[in-house]
């Protein structure tokens, strides 16, 4: 082990200090406040100058010359230095020494104070301390074992080191008169000790404590390297210290015997004690003796006796007839060397005679091979006596003491004792001395009063023993069971056989006791004689012996045989003998007997052929119970604890060590407790778990019913309340149950005890072992349903349950699977529950919530599976409580041409499917169909369920229908495809226009186009065919139009507005064809929806086009008034002519009215236009009052109009151009305003207000107005 030496600072090292300063009396030292004892160290540096001396102290005592002396003797002179002293006489005497200046080597050591006179007072008081420079060795010390009875013994040495930190070596040594042996020592502030068996401990200032542990086994000395082989002195230590030029060393002896013991003698002994001594070593050499006792080398005990002079001891707590090793050792410190060891037997008893060989006790009637004997003597020993005569007897007489006789010699021993044996050499036992032995103590076999002890001394081999094991002592199991023991002793080489009469039970050959593998399957008893014990297991069952495979018939007793033979030597034979019965009891005969005991009797055997007999009772084959009989002359016994009404084999054997064979078997039937039990119905299998069933115990009147009869009801105890008597030995035990829970069989027990015993019986009223399941309604009828079902199980009928509105109704049915139930309400919902019974009935089927109504609607309708002619309709079936016999499917085309169509599909009644599905056929391609579905039965259909889907498109198959054209503007105009031939949504339209020299395409997303390209006075042949998502279909018939010329726009358009009308006036237009006058002039207006009159842009021109209302004037009129308009409200006035050629273009003007203020004017425009030829303005009188009345008002407002008139005609011919050559301008038409949305196809009454629009200008007045 190794442990750091730190360097730091000198400290003061200091030791001994007292912890009460200053201490009560006597003389101390104290230094810088601290009081120490006689003998403490103080380092020279700290007790340099006046005020770190060190004190000597005697407190109350007058100074009469005390000093100090140094470490050579002489008293140390207070005035030189470099030890001064300082002398106070008060409080207490005290005398200084501290050094001033340094001290050499020479002055360390120990200095001595006295006090209060000089050191040559024998008187005075004296005190040590010690001075030393840089380190000192402040103790060394040896903790030893505290017991010192143990070994090995391990001590420890400690040494202190004090001073300085900085050392330089530090060791332990081992010494011997001529070396010393190295055990630790200090290398590079490193402690090392060999084996790690050292440490070094700091503790603090300085202060080390250096440690090495020892161990002595009594021998050797080991630690570490250190191992001195019987050191029989004491052992010396030595602690080495150097620091810098200081070296110290200091010793310890630890005191150890050098010699043993010697003459340790056996004083006397018994079973239990020895007492022994030994010769006493002087004062000086032993403190006192450790005596170790062992057997078979395990420590029995350990004893220390204290004092040198005592050298006597009796060891007690042995056991008797064992040999013990004794030892002694002497101690001092540590234990000494052992002495020599004695051996000493201990008597096998306390008193009465008894046999001991090699160290082992033997009892009386032991056996000893001859060989065993040679020469190690069989001593006959008697305890506490002395012999007066003794003797042993062979079977060739007496041997002689001392004397031979047959080669066995007798001896004396000690105390009352006799030895035999054989001397050594090639003699052996003679023949005539093979035997038994007696042993006669104290006196000679003549004394009556002597012990007696027999031996066999044999030659060659013997059996010790032949004996019978394990007899059964329960003579009432059967077979019965035990075991053969025969023990060999002696020659190693032999035959051995078991045998009842002749027969070998067990036979080995060439046994071998040397080897372990030998055949013969003996247990080894004494290795040293050959000793073997050979076991067998026998089994008797009455009339064989059996051992393993090998049977013999036996009748009697049986005589068993071990057999031991020894090549060339006399064969050893030994018998032991069974005694058994030989014949069985006569005459077993029924006594007596009641519902639970038997009496039966027997004729008695001999007493020497029986000591009792067995009973056997079996019920069954099985055995119910087995008495046995003591005494030959019991022949009667009551067999007890049997059960009413069951019968019994009864047989009877003899008994002596075993059973004999049995009598004849008689049977017995004892008389019953409960005669039976049945159940009836009470109540009605229809009351369900309150049906009521009666259960009937009849029991024996040898019971108290109300105490002795109890039930068991599936397990559950209950008491039994209700009983009759029927007759002198009969009562009726009455129990009412019920099927509660429902579909548990119930199993009623009745029990009757008697004596402690129960009797019983049972009865079960079995529930079917489920209930019916897949429970259904069919309904009848308005009044009726028919409900069946499956089962599973036996079941002798059946209980209906059903509920509607809180009113529950059983009906009872023996069928196997179906019922009528009549008189039901309709409309209503019924909750059926089927339970099928056995004796009790089932639990209820799972619950079936019937609907006795029409179903209920269909849900998740949905569709799959679309083509263009054909549908899949999908649904789910009403709820489980609904029936349903069929579903009606009815389909509505979009087109109003085509009519709904209906299918029934029947269904068989509770559908396992959820869903159901049905695919409709033959239907028309792209048309939207709307679907319904219902649930039907008997009572009706359900409510519909709808849905709407559209086929897939094919390519239309229809043609437009009713192509015009309306000219001047060349509006081409049709209707729509017929509805069952789109096969689809209508995308557009395709205009083929052709003439002599040219063909080609327009289209259109609307039913009309304005053709802008026409060419005046030219024929054309046009058509038109419908598209749709999947193509164009074929082209219209073609119509033949010729392209005419028309009048030019009206001129300077101008307006006059009130809050609910407006005058509008014109100019006729610049240019009238010649051969196509001007018939009338349409006006049409439009409120402005942006709100803004100051522009008209191409939204609010396609308002006017569209969305208008319209006038018609006749040609001679150059202006119009228009009623119920709103006020301050925008307005869009258009006006064009007409001609028997077609109309002219449009012209444009806005105006607003003004904010109502007063009411409005109405000015009524003749309803009678008539033909016009002429260019000038009507001549009639009230145009012409009505121009006059304006003109005034024209002419001071004619600077603005004319600007904005003319703004406006120039952008609204610029619009017209370009509506000429849009697919989708349409010209101003009486029709009902549209919304923004201009892609919207037209109703049909949209239609033929469209239709109406394009009837002649004749076909309305000028005053009329279509609102559509």
């Amino acid at each position: 082990m190794t442990v750091s030496v730190l360097v730091v600072v000198f400290l003061l090292s200091v030791s001994k200090i007292i912890s009460q300063c200053p201490p009560s009396s006597g003389i101390y030292l104290m230094h810088n406040g601290n009081c120490y004892t006689n003998g403490s160290y103080f380092l020279d540096d700290d007790i340099k100058g006046y005020s770190n001396s060190i004190q000597c102290v005697l407190a109350g005592i007058t100074l009469n010359g005390g000093e100090w002396v140094t470490n050579n003797g002489s008293s140390i002179d207070c005035s030189t230095d470099p030890l001064r002293c300082n002398v106070m006489s008060s409080p207490d005497t005290t005398v200084g020494l501290y050094i001033n200046g340094d001290i050499e080597l020479f002055d360390d050591g120990w200095y001595k104070c006295c006090l209060p006179t000089d050191c040559s007072d024998s008187n005075t008081n004296i005190i040590f301390a010690n001075i030393y420079i840089l380190a000192q060795i402040e103790d060394i010390s040896v903790d030893l074992p505290s017991d010192i009875t143990v070994l090995p013994q391990t001590y420890t040495l400690r040494a202190v080191k004090i001073g300085q930190y900085d050392i330089d070596t530090a060791d332990w040594y081992y010494e011997t008169a001529s070396t010393s042996i190295e055990l630790c020592s200090v290398n590079k502030y490193q402690y090392n000790c060999t084996n790690d068996n050292g440490i070094a401990i700091d503790k603090g200032n300085g202060r080390w404590e250096y440690t090495l542990i020892v161990t002595w086994d009594g021998d050797t000395i080991n630690s570490g390297i250190l191992s001195l082989s019987r050191n029989y002195a004491d052992h010396e230590y030595r602690f080495y210290l150097n620091a810098s030029e200081v070296m110290r060393n200091r010793s310890i002896t630890i005191t150890v015997p050098s010699t043993a013991p010697s003459f340790l003698t056996e004083v006397n002994k018994t079973a239990t004690t020895i007492t022994v001594n030994w010769t006493a070593l002087h004062s000086s050499d032993a403190d006192g003796y450790v005596v170790n006792v062992t057997s078979d080398t395990d420590t029995v005990q350990t004893i220390q006796v204290e004092g040198s002079s005592n050298n006597t001891i009796t060891l007690n707590g042995l056991r008797g007839g064992t040999t013990y090793s004794i030892t002694v050792r002497a101690y001092q410190q540590l234990l000494g060397p052992a002495s020599s060891t004695i051996r000493v037997f201990t008597h096998c008893q306390h008193e009465g005679v008894y046999l001991a060989f090699e160290g082992n006790c033997f009892a009386n009637g032991s056996y000893f091979p001859d060989s065993s004997i040679k020469p190690n003597p069989l001593e006959c020993v008697l305890p506490g006596t002395i012999l007066d005569g003794g003797q042993w007897v062979g079977p060739n007489g007496e041997v002689a003491c001392p004397g031979n006789n047959s080669n066995i010699q007798c001896t004396n021993g000690s105390g009352a004792s006799l030895s035999v044996h054989i001397n050594l050499g090639k003699n052996f036992l003679e023949p005539s001395g093979d035997g038994w032995y007696r042993c006669c103590l104290p006196t000679n076999c003549s004394d009556p009063d002597t012990n007696i002890i027999f031996a066999n001394i044999f030659k060659f081999a013997q059996i010790q023993s032949f004996t019978v094991a394990d007899l059964p002592s329960d003579m009432t199991v059967y077979p019965q069971a035990y075991k053969l023991n025969c023990i060999k002793i002696g020659f190693p080489e032999y035959d051995i056989r078991m045998n009842i009469g002749t027969t070998a039970l067990a036979n080995y050959i060439d046994c071998d006791d040397r080897t372990d593998d030998s055949h013969c399957i003996g247990i080894v008893m004494d290795s040293n004689m050959y000793t073997m014990r050979y076991i067998i297991n026998i089994t008797w069952d009455g009339e064989a012996v059996s051992s393993e495979s090998i049977s013999q018939s036996a009748t009697g007793d049986q005589m068993y045989q071990c057999i031991v033979e020894v090549t060339n030597q006399p064969t050893r034979i030994r018998n032991t003998f069974i005694q058994v019965p030989d014949t069985a009891p006569s005459s077993l005969t029924e006594v007596n007997k009641t519902a639970t005991t038997i009496t039966v009797s027997w004729t008695a055997l001999d007493s020497s052929d029986a000591d009792g007999y067995v009973v056997n009772v079996t019920s069954d084959t099985d055995t119910v119970q087995t008495v046995q009989v003591e005494g030959s002359n019991n022949n009667t016994i009551t067999l007890n604890g049997f059960r009413g009404g069951t019968t019994y084999s009864i047989t009877v054997r003899a008994y002596q060590q075993l059973l004999g064979p049995a009598s004849s078997a008689i049977s017995v039937q004892t008389l019953p407790v409960i005669n039976s039990i049945s159940w009836t119905l009470v109540s009605s299998i229809a009351q369900l778990n309150r049906t009521q069933y009666c259960i009937d115990c009849l029991t024996t009147t040898d019971i108290n019913p109300s105490t002795d009869v109890y039930w068991l009801v599936n397990g559950v105890m209950k008491s039994n309340s209700m009983y009759t008597s029927i007759d002198v030995l009969t009562y009726n035990n009455t129990l009412l149950v019920y099927p509660d829970p429902l579909g548990v069989s119930v199993n009623v027990t009745c029990i009757a005890i008697i004596g402690g015993v129960n009797y019983s019986k049972s009865v079960e009223l079995h529930a079917p072992n489920g209930p019916p399941n897949q429970v259904k309604g069919f309904i009848l009828n308005e009044t009726s349903i028919k409900v069946n079902w499956t089962n599973s199980s036996k079941a002798n009928g059946y209980v209906i349950e059903y509920t509607t509105g809180g009113v529950t109704r059983n009906v009872v049915s023996t069928s196997e699977d179906e019922v009528v139930l009549t008189n039901l309400l309709s409309i209503s919902t019924y909750t059926i529950s089927v339970y099928s019974y056995i004796d009790l009935p089932s639990v209820n089927s799972t619950v079936t919530v019937f609907k006795f109504d029409v179903p209920s609607p269909v849900t998740s309708l949905s569709v799959s599976n679309v083509s263009t002619t054909s549908i899949t309709v999908n649904w789910t079936i009403p709820s489980s409580d609904n029936y349903v016999t069929y579903y009606t499917i009815s389909y509505t085309p979009s087109c109003p041409q085509l009519s709904s169509v209906n299918d029934t599909v029947s269904v068989a009644p509770h559908e396992s499917t959820a869903t159901y599905s049905y695919t409709l056929i033959g239907l028309y391609s792209g048309m939207n169909y709307t679907i319904t579905v219902r649930a039907g039965n008997v009572l009706g259909g359900s409510d519909p369920s709808l849905t709407e889907n559209t086929t897939l498109r094919a390519v239309t198959t229809g043609v437009p229908q009713f192509v015009s054209l309306l000219q001047p503007i060349n509006n081409l105009t049709w209707n729509e495809v017929d509805c069952s031939r789109r096969n689809g949504l209508i995308t557009g339209y395709t205009v083929r226009i052709s003439n002599n020299s040219i063909t080609y395409n327009l289209t259109s997303t609307e039913r009309h186009i304005i053709l802008n390209d026409l060419v005046f006075g030219t024929v054309y042949n046009i058509s038109v065919a419908a598209t749709n998502s999947v193509g164009k279909g074929p082209f219209s018939d073609s119509i033949v139009v010729e392209i005419g010329i028309v009048s030019s726009p009206v001129e300077s358009v101008s307006s006059i507005m009130d809050t609910t009308w407006a005058v509008i006036s014109w100019s006729v237009p610049s240019y009238i064809p010649s051969d196509h006058p001007i018939i009338t002039y349409e006006i049409g207006y439009h409120m402005f929806q942006s709100g803004n009159c100051s522009i008209v842009d191409d939204v609010d021109v396609y308002y006017i086009n569209t969305l208008a209302l319209n006038q018609n004037v006749s040609c001679g009129s150059t202006f119009t008034i228009i009623t119920g308009l709103y006020s301050d409200t925008c307005y869009i006035f258009g006006l064009r002519p007409y001609t028997d050629n077609g109309y002219g273009a449009w012209t444009f003007i806005t105006s607003e009215t003004l904010t109502l203020q007063s009411p409005t004017m109405s000015i009524h425009i003749p309803s009678s236009p008539t033909p016009c030829t002429c260019i000038s303005t009507s001549t009639s009188s009230g145009g012409v009052i009505a121009v006059g009345v304006l003109g005034g008002i024209w002419l001071i407002l004619l600077t603005v109009i004319v600007i904005v008139h003319v703004y406006y005609f120039l952008r609204m011919q610029g619009l017209l151009t370009a509506q000429a050559k849009t697919d989708e301008d349409i010209a101003m038409q009486v029709c009902t305003p549209y919304d923004l949305h201009k892609t919207e196809v037209p109703s049909k009454e949209n239609e033929r207000a469209y239709e109406e629009c394009e009837a002649p200008p004749d076909a309305a007045t000028d005053d009329s107005i279509y609102d559509l």
